[in-house]
């Protein structure tokens, strides 16, 4: 399902992002209790990791760094300055997938969990992996050193993760800069400039690449941890919350509609008609959350078929192989010699 671009006023960021731009911004000689004081935020407001500021507050951050930095390109200084750790669940999440393509899949996942100031897409393009960031309000002012600073950190955390990672290309939406060298020194690849999105592009063989830090049970805690945060965010839409609950049961046996409903303060009967009114049901949200978490595990290889149907609730495996050859076509075993970490 595509995430929905939420207008600004309803759109919110991660306290902890918010907290590693400011720790960026410190470490570069700005004074955080100023920046504090310009967007009217206290510390007391960045101490839960997983709490939420609204977006505009942190585009005044944006626009506040990007006129007190002294540097041609400040969203390519921040970015190479953010460090990971801050970013709590979603970072530790793709630093610890199997390979790049699970991580590109979580981060579509959970993009949210970052921020909704834009939606990620990745497409697939003859030899090539592009990664295409669209943002909301574009000719937004703070949007250049924002997207900038995002495109310099995701570079600077995945080269460690990949023995030969390497860019094709990188593309802006912004004309080129009279100085090229901040943007050689970050994304070392072709450039283009004045284009109609944001992008990276990768060599389509990197996505079954392993990541260095993969970590599969760590992996599977913060799934569920981010599976919880997704369906708490206010401006989720009701299947978007649906989803999110469906993650959290699934981790304890067969869903339970009626629980998931009281959980959303809603009776069966109307979840049922506000499930309509967005185009989908129950039963096919279930469907896909449970295809999903499926391949999931199947391509991560450490789980036999047979406890990954319990794990997905079924009370039977035979069920669960049946249900898996109408999604896919394949059986379990087929589809994990097909598309295993090995």
């Amino acid at each position: 399902m595509s995430n929905i671009l939420h207008e600004s006023s309803q759109a919110s960021v991660s306290a902890s992002l918010t907290q590693a731009v400011l720790h960026a911004a410190s470490r570069l000689g700005l004074d955080r209790q100023a920046l504090l004081s310009v967007c009217n935020l206290t510390d007391q407001q960045l101490t839960d990791p997983d709490a939420r500021i609204p977006f505009s507050v942190q585009q005044t951050l944006w626009h506040e760094l990007d006129s007190r930095l002294q540097h041609p390109e400040p969203g390519l200084l921040l970015g190479r300055n953010l460090t990971p750790g801050p970013f709590s669940v979603l970072s530790y999440l793709l630093q610890s997938s199997a390979t790049l393509g699970d991580a590109l899949s979580a981060a579509l996942r959970y993009q949210r969990l970052g921020g909704e100031g834009g939606e990620l897409h990745i497409e697939t393009r003859d030899d090539s992996l592009l990664l295409l960031y669209r943002p909301l309000h574009p000719q937004h002012p703070a949007t250049r050193i924002r997207v900038l600073a995002m495109m310099a950190c995701w570079v600077q955390m995945t080269r460690p993760l990949l023995d030969d990672f390497r860019l094709l290309g990188a593309q802006f939406r912004h004309a080129a800069p009279a100085d090229l060298t901040p943007y050689q020194d970050v994304f070392a690849c072709p450039l283009q400039f004045a284009s109609d999105d944001y992008a990276i592009a990768l060599p389509r063989t990197l996505s079954q690449a392993p990541l260095i830090q993969a970590n599969p049970p760590l992996q599977q805690l913060l799934r569920q941890h981010a599976e919880t945060l997704l369906a708490r965010l206010p401006s989720a839409s009701l299947s978007a919350r649906v989803i999110g609950l469906l993650g959290e049961q699934l981790a304890h046996g067969e869903p339970d509609r009626a629980e998931l409903a009281r959980a959303l303060n809603l009776s069966e009967r109307t979840l049922q008609r506000r499930l309509a009114e967005e185009g989908c049901s129950y039963q096919h949200l279930l469907a896909d959350t449970r295809r999903q978490l499926a391949e999931q595990h199947l391509r991560d290889g450490r789980l036999p078929a047979a406890e990954i149907a319990l794990l997905l609730g079924y009370s039977e495996p035979s069920v669960f192989f049946r249900a898996f050859r109408q999604w896919t076509g394949l059986t379990p075993g087929e589809y994990r010699a097909q598309h295993g970490a090995g």
